[in-house]
């Protein structure tokens, strides 16, 4: 809904900074109990989610004009989440949406994006990705010993980043899935990007036209159920797409998938991994990823500022992520020893990369990931899982920058290293 529709919302925010943390009972230490990257960096209350929507709404009552400063509040969130998360447990306000608004309210008005998000924009425009890759090398992935079958009911939706820049993740989620004997096609150049750093970045209206291009593209194809290798794809398809356009295919991310092959005995893990592990919950895979239920009620006002909905509206609180599964993926190869971090699943630390971050402000980004890497260090771990090709990215960039020699696979890697 348009930004000025949240006005009532923002007022009713309390200044109680609880978006800046994770829920109190889930904090197990002082060191790993913040919630938001960009408060942790800049140490400022407008870069935090609360700071944010009170941003907007001096935006929206004309108090502060638009410059280089209200953009750079704006634009250094990775839209992870967590503060909606954390926010939800106390005030029930989204701060998340109401950023992902302003964003979106200031491009409209020709205030935005930043110069590296039109950039992006343009290239996804022109070439299908916002790497500014030839579309017809979309496929350059593919090697020969994979087994693709052009009517299979199943297909496999690569994404941008998995084609041209995580090669590596398309490749292992392929292999795997021919091992265990599934038929699956692709989309191949027919495959446009899901839209998901153009809505991210406030582009929404391109991002609608691919969201109706890839949708009819799917469907025109007759496939029943699309599995994604990439949090991103999978959230935009899962929880954004549905807001605007129905689609009548099935979607499922590849932890998922592959734990359900291993359950019904069609991929077996065999070879034992003696190493220890922990697992990286992408923001995109697990809160973000939450699908949105309609609510048809009504707001009634008993009395002066307080405000009933009837019956009470579903809140998005995280909990129907995909948490389960790659946890599930991992603890069934022999030897191998998991361990978790302090922030897990709805309440896991975002890696630093998404919201438009890693494009505009790469220090930031790294800076996210290494403080997310402490925290992967104090498990003992020797190799972080994760499920995302920008998380991939963003933390191997951090290992590399310590000089850390932890290791780092997709969970597609890892179980292809298992077969």
């Amino acid at each position: 809904m348009p930004l000025e529709d949240y006005a009532d919302m923002i007022k009713k925010c309390l200044r109680c900074s609880v978006c800046k943390w994770i829920p109190q009972i889930q904090i197990k230490s002082q060191k790993f109990a913040t919630s938001c990257p960009s408060i942790d960096r800049y140490n400022f209350h407008s870069y935090s989610g609360g700071g944010r929507i009170i941003v907007a709404l001096s935006y929206l009552m004309n108090r502060i004009e638009p410059s280089d400063k209200l953009l750079d509040v704006v634009y250094k969130c990775t839209l992870c989440r967590s503060c909606s998360i954390s926010c939800q447990y106390l005030n029930k306000l989204d701060p998340q949406e109401v950023i992902q608004e302003f964003r979106e309210k200031l491009v409209e008005e020709g205030k935005a994006p930043l110069p590296l998000h039109k950039k992006y924009i343009e290239s996804t425009i022109k070439n299908h990705n916002p790497y500014g890759e030839p579309a017809e090398e979309r496929l350059s992935w593919l090697p020969d010993d994979v087994k693709l079958k052009d009517d299979a009911k199943l297909a496999y939706f690569v994404g941008c980043t998995s084609s041209y820049r995580r090669k590596e993740i398309a490749i292992a989620t392929a292999r795997v899935l021919n091992a265990a004997g599934i038929d699956f096609t692709i989309l191949g150049s027919e495959e446009f990007c899901c839209g998901s750093p153009l809505l991210r970045a406030g582009a929404k209206d391109e991002m609608l036209k691919l969201m109706k291009y890839n949708i009819e593209t799917i469907q025109a194809k007759g496939i029943e159920e699309v599995i994604m290798s990439c949090a991103g794809c999978y959230s935009t398809f899962k929880a954004d797409y549905p807001k605007y356009m129905k689609y009548n295919f099935k979607v499922t991310h590849s932890s998922e998938y592959f734990a359900n092959l291993i359950n019904e005995g069609k991929l077996k893990l065999k070879k034992p991994i003696d190493m220890t592990v922990t697992y990286h919950d992408p923001c995109h895979l697990g809160r973000c990823s939450e699908p949105y239920k309609e609510w048809h009620g009504q707001v009634i006002e008993p009395m002066p500022v307080v405000q009933l909905e009837i019956p009470p509206k579903p809140r998005r609180k995280g909990t129907y992520g995909v948490y389960e599964p790659p946890r599930e993926v991992i603890m069934k190869i022999p030897k191998i020893n998991f361990v978790e971090m302090e922030r897990i699943k709805e309440f896991s630390y975002c890696c630093g990369a998404g919201g438009g971050v890693k494009a505009a402000y790469p220090d930031f980004a790294l800076y996210t990931a290494k403080t997310r890497l402490e925290e992967v260090e104090a498990t003992g771990a020797e190799a972080l899982i994760s499920t995302c090709p920008f998380c991939s990215t963003n933390l191997k960039d951090a290992i590399k920058e310590k000089g850390n020699k932890m290791k780092f696979y997709d969970l597609s890697e890892l179980i292809l290293e298992a077969l």
